[in-house]
């Protein structure tokens, strides 16, 4: 099982941490685990769930812009 930082799952799936940190806040697309000082770690299940979410708006043709601006929220850039 992988265990990855936040920067480690922004590299693997070329989305932004704030980027990351806003889905999680707003959306509850991720479920980071937290270490006893509070750090956020991800396992493969959220790699995945991250790269299925990231394939799913290339295959519409969407960016995340797009996809920010059809929530009429800030998404967080990319």
């Amino acid at each position: 099982m992988g265990i990855y930082s936040i920067s480690d799952l922004a590299e693997l799936t070329g989305v932004k941490t704030h980027t990351l940190r806003v889905w999680e806040k707003r959306y509850g697309l991720l479920t980071p685990q937290r270490t006893d000082t509070n750090i956020r770690y991800y396992l493969d299940s959220d790699l995945k769930g991250t790269h299925a979410g990231v394939k799913t708006l290339q295959q519409r043709g969407t960016n995340f812009q797009d996809s920010r601006n059809d929530c009429g929220r800030d998404g967080g850039g990319m």
